[in-house]
């Protein structure tokens, strides 16, 4: 059975290597094959592999992001990270859409994970204010005249 200091460290290995540096393939030491993931698509998506894609993307726009937790919060098999994530939007639009601009990003957001015993992460839930996020990419801006 792992404890919450083991499962935390699990999430810092997985926020420094994984979202900070690229390593990708740190996720399937972290996370369970079927993990189950909340936020980071409608309705949940499931698979490790989405959990890797999502990764990919956010750095592919963000190829300098860097994600700060600012605060934890361990409780039995549940870790809570209130976080800061920072990029410069320079690589590929933005889920598709919002094509980068060179602007700087500096976003809050919490993320639960939950742990099954052998210290895997088994399902996430990601909260993130996407409106201020685009609003900082210029998705609302008044096109060029």
């Amino acid at each position: 059975m792992s404890t919450p200091e083991q499962n935390k460290a699990v999430l810092e290995r997985y926020y420094e290597e994984c979202l900070n540096k690229g390593n990708l393939d740190v996720i399937y030491e972290g996370a369970t094959e079927d993990h189950i993931s909340h936020g980071t698509a409608a309705n949940g998506k499931e698979g490790v592999e989405h959990l890797k894609e999502w990764v990919r993307l956010q750095r592919a726009s963000f190829p300098d992001l860097h994600v700060t937790v600012d605060d934890w919060i361990l409780e039995g098999n549940k870790v809570v990270s209130r976080f800061t994530a920072r990029g410069t939007h320079t690589g590929d639009d933005y889920a598709g859409v919002i094509p980068a601009q060179g602007r700087k990003l500096e976003i809050p957001g919490i993320v639960i994970d939950e742990f099954n015993g052998e210290g895997k992460i088994v399902e996430s839930w990601f909260s993130m204010d996407s409106y201020d996020l685009a609003t900082q990419l210029g998705a609302f801006d008044a096109p060029p005249a």
